[in-house]
């Protein structure tokens, strides 16, 4: 008599079936910790082309800057060729017993001078004594609300574009926060017997916080490198005048010409005095950009 087989759900293992899925599992394994290896950005592991070199990164971005020669940076003739602003126009430094202001805010003053105003005065006067034909504007941007202050110095760097077509260089002097409450001042070097505030300059890429960009793109690769011209020029100064050129995906109104420098001139762990000090060599150093060459009482830059 044949005995019924009675089904209990459970069949054998295939031992090829077993053999093709570890195999897949395998394959997947591997996409994914590349993937991952390269930051989650869905980019191929293929090595980079040789004529692009990796930019340096904030905490927040990751790019990469194709080797672009500085634009050509002309800037002599009587029209104006630089206009310096200022986004924040209140920022101000750390006071001192000479340098003493009534606040607006913390670490601000309306006080223009005593605020980064001062800072970027003596930026003009310094370019001036090169023969450059430079405007400062003094527009206070930051009211009503300082988060929108980029879209009014937007509307004054236009208007003087459109009044003098010969500006080509745009420079928005500011000032970094170094720390909530600092009493004393840190962060600076001494050149000559002077003490110097550090600079930094910041290029935006217009990606914005979502990636997807502005209407307006700016000329990220022309920005970077005059400001890694300049930063180059004043570290052969003093290795510490400069801190390394910071990247962000914003875009700071960079886009209104391949000649747009943000600038922090110190932080407010520095005295408006090192601030001061340290626009002597700012200005020398755009100057060297331009090909212009210093004269008696000037700074020189050369051996």
């Amino acid at each position: 008599m044949r005995k019924k087989r009675i089904y209990n759900g459970n069949k054998g293992i295939n031992p090829a079936a077993l053999v093709v899925f570890l195999l897949c599992l395998g394959l997947y394994w591997l996409h994914f910790s590349a993937y991952y290896k390269n930051g989650g950005s869905g980019q191929s592991t293929a090595p980079a082309q040789p004529q692009s070199t990796p930019a340096p990164q904030s905490a927040d971005i990751k790019i990469e800057v194709i080797s672009t020669e500085p634009p050509m940076v002309s800037l002599d003739g009587k029209e104006p060729k630089i206009l310096i602003y200022h986004t924040h126009t209140t920022e101000a430094y750390l006071q001192t017993d000479k340098d003493k202001y009534e606040e607006s805010g913390k670490w601000r003053t309306r006080d223009n001078d005593k605020n980064v105003v001062a800072v970027g005065e003596k930026l003009a006067e310094c370019l001036r004594s090169y023969g450059i034909a430079v405007i400062h504007d003094t527009t206070d941007h930051e009211p009503p609300k300082l988060a929108t202050s980029y879209s009014r110095s937007l509307k004054t760097m236009e208007k003087y574009r459109d009044k003098y077509p010969s500006i080509t260089m745009y420079i928005d002097l500011h000032r970094d926060s170094f720390g909530k409450n600092p009493t004393e001042p840190a962060d600076f070097v001494t050149i000559n017997g002077r003490q110097c505030a550090r600079l930094m300059f910041v290029v935006g890429t217009g990606k914005g916080a979502t990636g997807t960009g502005y209407g307006q793109m700016p000329d990220f690769n022309s920005n970077y490198a005059l400001a890694e011209r300049i930063t180059n020029t004043l570290k052969g100064i003093d290795p510490g005048l400069t801190r390394d050129i910071r990247v962000k995906p914003g875009r700071y109104n960079q886009h209104i010409s391949n000649q747009c420098l943000l600038v922090e001139v110190g932080h407010n762990a520095n005295t408006l005095e090192q601030a001061l000090n340290s626009v002597d060599y700012l200005a020398a150093a755009i100057a060297e950009a331009a090909g212009l060459t210093a004269g008696e009482g000037q700074l020189s830059l050369s051996p």
